[in-house]
C-alpha cells in the first residue's frame, strides 16, 4: 500500500513538472515561424506563435524601460543630492561671509578712523 502511494506520489510530481517545463517554454522567433508554417500547413497551432512573440518581447522591452527609469532617476537624485551637500558648502561660506561683513560694519561703526587706519595697513 505504501509502495503504491510512493509510485503514484513520485509519478503525480513528475507529470506535473513535465507539464510546467511544456507550459513555461520560451518564445522565440524560429518557434514562432515553425509553428506558423505548421499552422498554415496543416491547421495546427502551437504554444509559440508570433501574437505570443510580439507580446513577450513588449513584456521584457517594457521591463527594460522601467529598469533604466529607475536607474536614471537614481543617478538624478545622487546627483541632486551631492549638489545639495555642494549648495549647503556655498550657503555656510556665504553665510560666514555676511557675518564678517556685519562685524567689520559695528568695527567702523565704533571707532572709524581707526577702521581707516587698519585697512590702510591691510592692504600694504
Amino acid at each position: 500500500m505504501m509502495r503504491a502511494w510512493i509510485l503514484s506520489l513520485s509519478l503525480g510530481l513528475l507529470s506535473a513538472g513535465a507539464q510546467a517545463s511544456l507550459l513555461k517554454t520560451d518564445c522565440n522567433l524560429d518557434k514562432a515561424l515553425k509553428n506558423e508554417a505548421v499552422n498554415a500547413t496543416l491547421g495546427v497551432k502551437g504554444n509559440c506563435d508570433t501574437s505570443k512573440l510580439v507580446k513577450q518581447e513588449k513584456e521584457k522591452v517594457k521591463a527594460e524601460v522601467q529598469k533604466g527609469r529607475t536607474d536614471l532617476l537614481g543617478e538624478k537624485r545622487a546627483d541632486l543630492k551631492e549638489s545639495g551637500n555642494g549648495m549647503q558648502q556655498k550657503m555656510d561660506k556665504a553665510n560666514h561671509q555676511l557675518h564678517k561683513a556685519e562685524q567689520d560694519v559695528k568695527t567702523i561703526t565704533r571707532d572709524p578712523v581707526k577702521a581707516a587706519a587698519t585697512a590702510v595697513l591691510d592692504k600694504q
